[in-house]
């Protein structure tokens, strides 16, 4: 594939990241315009497979996303739904390209901590290859992706928004009075989200309850920094907090998904005629660290739920 094959056929117009007046839609205006110009300065590196480029690129389309359907009365609901609807689409496949890579990476620090005598048989191999194969395999649908003239309307439809928000019915109303208000829902769908949680017993429930309310932290965080751009410091503490609880949780998750990509491993290696005790040594430190993470979260939650008088 070419450098340039999955370029818009128009130049990307330029667009302020700085908001320009007062309104709500002007501050969300800003703040997705440099969601944009992040996501399309990832290209050539997403072309490349390159790790950092693929995190840019997701970060960028989790905070459109969430600015996009957070704010939904300062925008043209019918002209921003399906963008994120694409958005949704080009997540999941960054998702499976860069999930392996991190995996692989926390496998092969914990290998690298493990004494000599404790890594017993080709373990570094086998997760090199098995987490290297996933992200392969999903590089391909990513790259397909970017190569189609989808994902070119998509990126132009985004440059759009970015210089020119299309109004809602609410736009026209004062950003530090309106944003507040919007980010305040966001919060309450967290707060719901970690209550479940937290009156779940230990389990699989639990943990998916977690990986849920984990993705509600990051819309709370979102919604807090578009806010901030209006209320100031209050919003920003608050996104930093909600931050601290998103990665809590992360680490919660990633250490799970870890316990069962190794216990798939030890399987296979069982099968190979393989000593899997080093794998198995393995699981029992992720299921250690997930105990750490989600300790560690239930005391990022508890700073998260105090001080929000910004949000009225």
């Amino acid at each position: 594939m070419s450098g340039t094959s999955d370029a818009p056929s128009t130049p990307l117009p330029h667009a302020s990241a700085e908001p320009r007046d007062g309104t709500a839609r002007e501050h969300v205006r800003a703040y997705v315009a440099a969601a944009v110009a992040a996501l399309v300065a990832a290209g050539p590196g997403l072309e490349a497979g390159e790790d950092d480029a693929v995190h840019d690129a997701r970060v960028a389309t989790r905070r459109l996303r969430t600015a996009l359907g957070v704010f939904r009365p300062v925008l043209d609901r019918e002209r921003v739904e399906p963008l994120r609807d694409d958005l949704r689409a080009l997540g999941r496949l960054l998702g499976d390209v860069r999930d392996p890579a991190v995996e692989r990476d926390a496998l092969l620090r914990g290998l690298e901590r493990e004494p000599d005598e404790l890594v017993v048989g080709p373990v570094r191999t086998r997760v090199d290859d098995d987490r290297r194969a996933a992200r392969t395999t999903a590089l391909d649908p990513l790259r397909t992706h970017l190569a189609s003239g989808a994902h070119r309307r998509t990126l132009a439809a985004l440059a759009a928004l970015a210089e020119d928000l299309p109004a809602g019915p609410r736009a026209d109303e004062p950003a530090d009075r309106l944003l507040p208000r919007r980010a305040r829902r966001a919060w309450r769908r967290f707060d719901a989200a970690v209550g479940r949680a937290l009156a779940l017993p230990p389990g699989d429930a639990r943990d998916h309850a977690l990986h849920e309310a984990r993705k509600d932290a990051r819309r709370a965080r979102y919604a807090s920094e578009v806010a901030a751009s209006a209320v100031g410091r209050p919003a920003h503490r608050s996104a930093g907090r909600a931050k601290d609880v998103q990665s809590a949780l992360g680490d919660h998750h990633d250490a799970r998904v870890r316990q069962a990509s190794l216990r798939r491993m030890a399987m296979e290696a069982h099968l190979d005629g393989q000593n899997t005790f080093t794998l198995g040594r393995l699981h029992g430190l992720a299921e250690a660290a997930a105990d750490a993470a989600e300790r560690e979260a239930v005391t990022a939650i508890d700073r998260a739920r105090r001080r929000r008088g910004w949000l009225g």
